[in-house]
């Protein structure tokens, strides 16, 4: 007899549990679906997270978008025919290399670390000042090649001063050593670049702000 009540008892506790279970269950059905990362305008452009906004490259871009601690902020991929490494990437970085504020100093340290850890023997083939999204900043193109690993790589960095701060804009493709690089994938870039627009302070600003406020 008080094997069955507990058995029964034992049923009990799994009904109960089950009915839990179908309810949280229609819960997340109903729930909101997470927005997406990229949200388009009518103006043409896309909105990512809402804090910028950018001209997006085609079809066939993949969008890498950087998870907590990661080196950058938001990019896109391509993968492209040819033999392996064939591929584009670009991005916008908020931490570019180094901790210098003044443009040129920072350039000239960020030469130093670029694609240090690939093998790549990278050289400046044009480096000058300019002006990105209505900020003074500095363009370098670099080309290098690793024959040990039969790669190159060809790539456009914009250093741009923002505030006190500087970040980056980054363009790097890969080929094998035989292979040809492509511009197609620089004008993505370039469209990128000159479209893009902060629509929020970011936490370096609001930090700031902040430390003015308390006079530090």
């Amino acid at each position: 007899m008080n094997q069955k009540i507990k058995f029964t008892g034992i049923l009990g506790m799994a009904a109960v549990i089950a009915a839990m279970i179908g309810i949280l269950a229609g819960c997340a059905t109903f729930a909101e679906k997470p927005k997406p990362a990229m949200v388009p305008t009518e103006r043409g452009m896309v909105v990512f997270l809402e804090k910028y906004e950018f001209k997006r490259p085609p079809a066939g871009w993949a969008l890498m978008q950087s998870v907590e601690g990661g080196d950058w902020e938001l990019g896109f991929l391509r993968m492209e025919k040819g033999d392996f490494p064939s591929q584009t990437t670009f991005m916008y970085d908020d931490l570019p290399y180094g901790g210098q504020r003044d443009l040129e100093k920072r350039a000239q340290y960020y030469c130093t670390r670029f694609l240090f850890n690939s093998g790549i023997d990278l050289r400046v083939t044009q480096r000058e000042k300019t002006q990105i999204i209505g900020l003074d900043a500095i363009a370098i193109s670099m080309e290098g090649e690793n024959p040990n690993r039969k790669e190159k790589a060809k790539s456009k960095v914009y250093l741009v001063k923002k505030g006190n701060r500087i970040i980056s804009f980054v363009c790097t493709q890969w080929r094998p050593l035989n292979g040809t690089h492509s511009q197609e994938a620089f004008d993505h870039f370039e469209a990128f670049v000159q479209s893009f627009k902060f629509l929020k302070k970011d936490f370096y600003e609001n930090f700031e702000e902040e430390l003015t406020k308390a006079g530090l």
